[in-house]
Formats: C-alpha cells, sequence, structure tokens
C-alpha cells in the first residue's frame, strides 16, 4: 500500500482523530511472526504532526470496517475512555453465501450446534 492510497483510505479526519478503512485480510499491528500490518502506513497520516497515529481499538486480521486514531496522546486517552465506557457503539455485519439447512432450529440453540453437556449440580 502506498501513502496515497493509505490516505485515500480515509473517512474522516479531525484534530483528535482519523477513521480508516481497514481492508480484509491486512492486521492493524504486527503479530509475533512478524509480516506486514496497517501500522506500517501511519507515518502517511501525520498531517504534520510530530508522531503517527496511533490505534484508539483494534479490528481483527480478516474483519473489514471503520477504524479509529487517536491523532496524539492526549485524543488517544479520550477516545480510550470513550471505548472503556461503551460511548462509541459498534455494528457488525456478515456476508453470507447461502443459509442454515431446512430443518428449523430447536428452541433454545442454534441451528447446526451440538447440544452442550449436563451440569449436574449438588445442593448445599
Amino acid at each position: 500500500m502506498t501513502p496515497e492510497e493509505m490516505q485515500a483510505r480515509i473517512l474522516y479526519r479531525d484534530g483528535l482523530m482519523l477513521v480508516i478503512d481497514k481492508p480484509a485480510g491486512l492486521p492493524v499491528h504486527r503479530g509475533p511472526k512478524g509480516g506486514g500490518s496497517l501500522e506500517d502506513f501511519f507515518d502517511a497520516l501525520r498531517f504534520g504532526l510530530p508522531r503517527p497515529p496511533a490505534l484508539a481499538h483494534r479490528l481483527d486480521k480478516e474483519t473489514s470496517g471503520c477504524l479509529v486514531l487517536g491523532r496524539h496522546r492526549k485524543a488517544l486517552a479520550h477516545l480510550g475512555l470513550l471505548f472503556k465506557h461503551g460511548k462509541v457503539g459498534k455494528t457488525y455485519w456478515a456476508v453470507v453465501d447461502g443459509g442454515p439447512d431446512s430443518a428449523p432450529p430447536q428452541p433454545g440453540r442454534a441451528a447446526g450446534l451440538p447440544r452442550p453437556p449436563k451440569v449436574r449440580r449438588r445442593a448445599a
């Protein structure tokens, strides 16, 4: 990904944060085995600030979607509190091909999942 391609992924930008469109298949940060990550391209998102932005949260490697970055330490701390206290809503959508088989699921169970083992408890 080039710096221009990274900048083209910006969905929102202000003095505190950036929201970028994270592509599926690219991890947000380098894992223990190394390899490329989205963080490798954050330098292209400095826009005159002394440091690149930092992750306010993460998305899994295979998840695409909006990724929030703090543009400086104070903004990152504020964003962290918003996420911690549930002030930021997250909605996940799944794109599927096909559907469950035609047998209706049993009440209280998801279709196709095995029945959980019974747990026996002793009264005290």
